[in-house]
């Protein structure tokens, strides 16, 4: 029974659960993409026009990836963001929101492509697929930048995991400067991919087409998750009496 508690207080702690979703990510892309079942890969990727109709690919398709170099690069990412945000005490409420642009990151790739073929995306070649965490790796380090910039934003009722709690005022400051210029960085990046042209990039390095605009929607959905979380925790605590 202590050991079952035991179990229970680290799922608990501070961190934890956000690094479990980046476990769980990893161990997808390791069991969906080592196989090397082409056959799965299009069963489970994000396609133009099925994402609605077959409503697990904006799931599946962050774990398909096309090449060992396109899978180890993520898996790194995966878990450089995983430690840095267990290390820093992501909230449960920012592994939440993270949770939440995990699909959102490929409906929103989507969207470009809609309007009756007339979409943003035929302003470019069109992808026929696509898979990989590296829109969802995006959206992740903006979770986390904005939930250290703003600490109490997903905080939840009776959540006492507030990741800037346990700090000094100087520390706490140092936290959100971190926090802004992880979000600042991250757009930086994008912003000098021009994801807005919505071309296809051919990368040595990675044997694949790399797609910037899928980075771009990572950021947005991860801004979105955000979003979100933190105005039902607002709205959880204003209902129980809770300042936040």
């Amino acid at each position: 029974m202590s050991g079952t508690r035991a179990v229970r207080e680290r799922l608990a702690a501070p961190g934890a659960s956000w690094l479990l979703l980046a476990l769980g990510l990893a161990a997808g892309a390791l069991a969906v993409t080592l196989p090397g079942g082409g056959a799965l890969a299009h069963t489970l990727d994000w396609q133009p026009g099925r994402s609605w109709p077959e409503a697990w690919r904006p799931w599946t398709s962050a774990w398909v990836h096309w090449s060992g170099a396109h899978l180890l690069v993520n898996l790194a990412g995966a878990a450089v963001v995983g430690l840095v945000g267990w290390r820093a005490r992501a909230t449960r409420g920012a592994t939440l929101a993270w949770f939440l642009a995990w699909p959102l990151t490929q409906v929103l790739l989507a969207l470009p492509g809609t309007s009756a073929g007339h979409g943003l995306l035929h302003a470019a070649r069109p992808m026929a697929h696509y898979g990989g965490l590296s829109g969802v790796l995006h959206a992740g380090v903006v979770v986390l930048g904005l939930a250290l910039a703003f600490p109490r934003s997903l905080a939840g009722r009776g959540d006492p995991d507030d990741a800037l709690a346990p700090l000094t005022p100087a520390q706490a400051a140092r936290h959100r400067i971190v926090g802004i210029g992880l979000v600042a960085g991250t757009l930086a990046k994008v912003l000098l991919e021009a994801p807005w042209d919505l071309a296809l990039r051919p990368s040595a390095l990675l044997g694949i087409e790399v797609a910037p605009l899928a980075h771009a929607c990572g950021i947005a959905a991860g801004v979105i998750g955000w979003a979100v979380v933190a105005i039902l925790s607002r709205s959880a605590n204003t209902g129980s009496g809770l300042r936040t």
